[in-house]
């Protein structure tokens, strides 16, 4: 097929949509390293050399500092002994406390930083309120930056098909140019940025068009050969504290180096490693006594928990620690000068277009 056609339908999407696809890679920048320093200064303890308190005794302090004003689903304990405790809450979304595993001190609440507030609200709703904010969600919004990585979608396609070189003329298309004035130099340097940064990106669009449209989801997992994931709240609130801290005490001795995540009649252990970050083993256990009543290992789960784990963590690179972060927060840079570098290439095509003619008329 002729690529003038790819070419026309590279700009006729690409103007329209540029500064949505700007603010959803520049915001997903932001959002790749939430895990890795949206904690710093509210979760820092020191163990002084002391083993931590016990399990029940801590949530115990929790649960008096909330005064019956909330309830305890969850606690995350963390493989580093500095880090303090995660109590979770019932409500709203995402609330929890910080405790001291070594005083039983509250150190405050959970305090998403307000940079990840942002990058959120534009990555996920396009700043439309969240439920947690008494909102059923911005369909808009959600609607509007699911078109735009759609849209995406076909301009990276259609930009490669169109950047393509010729038969033996691969070195021309790999080379950025600076001697030919600064047209050239910056039209290298967005085909090159986008040939480079390609493939990371349509692994972000593809997985994360799992969040805006309920049918590609659906088909998403056919594909795959499985169902939809089913979710799994954990909202249950805390019975016993003692069976909390009985079934903890049956597992940690073997998972010390994991972070484990407590809640009502279950304990999940992060496998981490190289792969699937939200790979769990699992142990259910007796909400009355807190003895292990069986153990589901990561490999025994259903297909579909392995690939929702698998479009969570292939979407925010984590499935090789720091380096495919770093890699994912360069091309995901990168993507976000594409429309820049884009429309001043426009620009300066139309420019010239237009002087072209106003000399044919003069003449």
């Amino acid at each position: 097929m002729n690529k003038k056609i790819f070419r026309l339908l590279h700009l006729w999407l690409s103007v329209p949509l540029g500064l949505i696809i700007v603010l959803l890679c520049l915001s997903g920048a932001v959002l790749l390293f939430e895990r890795d320093f949206g904690h710093l200064g509210q979760a820092n303890v020191n163990s002084n050399g002391h083993q931590p308190l016990p399990l029940d005794s801590i949530l115990s302090c929790a649960d008096n500092y909330l005064a019956g004003k909330n309830k305890i689903v969850g606690v995350t304990i963390y493989p580093d002994s500095e880090h303090a405790y995660k109590v979770m809450l019932a409500k709203p979304a995402m609330a929890a406390l910080w405790v001291d595993q070594y005083t039983g001190e509250v150190l405050g609440k959970y305090d998403r930083a307000k940079i990840f507030k942002l990058a959120s609200a534009a990555h996920r709703r396009l700043f439309g309120k969240s439920k947690a904010e008494g909102a059923y969600g911005a369909k808009l919004g959600i609607l509007i930056l699911g078109i735009s990585t759609v849209g995406l979608f076909f301009i990276i396609i259609s930009g490669f098909i169109v950047w393509w070189p010729a038969k033996g003329g691969w070195h021309d298309k790999l080379r950025i140019s600076s001697k030919h004035g600064s047209y050239r130099l910056w039209y290298d340097i967005h085909c090159i940025g986008g040939v480079a940064s390609s493939l990371i990106l349509v692994v972000c669009i593809l997985t994360g068009l799992n969040w805006s449209f309920g049918w590609y989801k659906s088909a998403f997992y056919t594909t795959l050969g499985s169902e939809v994931a089913r979710t799994s709240s954990h909202k249950t609130p805390a019975e016993n504290f003692t069976a909390w801290e009985n079934a903890y005490r049956n597992i940690v001795a073997t998972n010390r180096d994991k972070e484990i995540r407590v809640y009502q009649g279950e304990i999940d252990i992060v496998v981490g490693g190289i792969g699937n970050q939200q790979a769990l083993d699992t142990y259910v256990y007796d909400a009355s006594t807190g003895d292990i009543d069986n153990v589901l290992t990561y490999s025994d789960k259903e297909r579909s928990g392995h690939i929702k784990g698998w479009i969570y963590t292939l979407h925010v690179g984590s499935w090789m620690g720091w380096l495919s972060r770093i890699i994912y927060l360069i091309c995901v840079l990168i993507g976000a000068t594409l429309p820049v570098t884009g429309y001043y290439l426009w620009y300066k095509r139309v420019s010239m277009s237009s002087s072209k003619r106003s000399c044919v008329k003069k003449k």
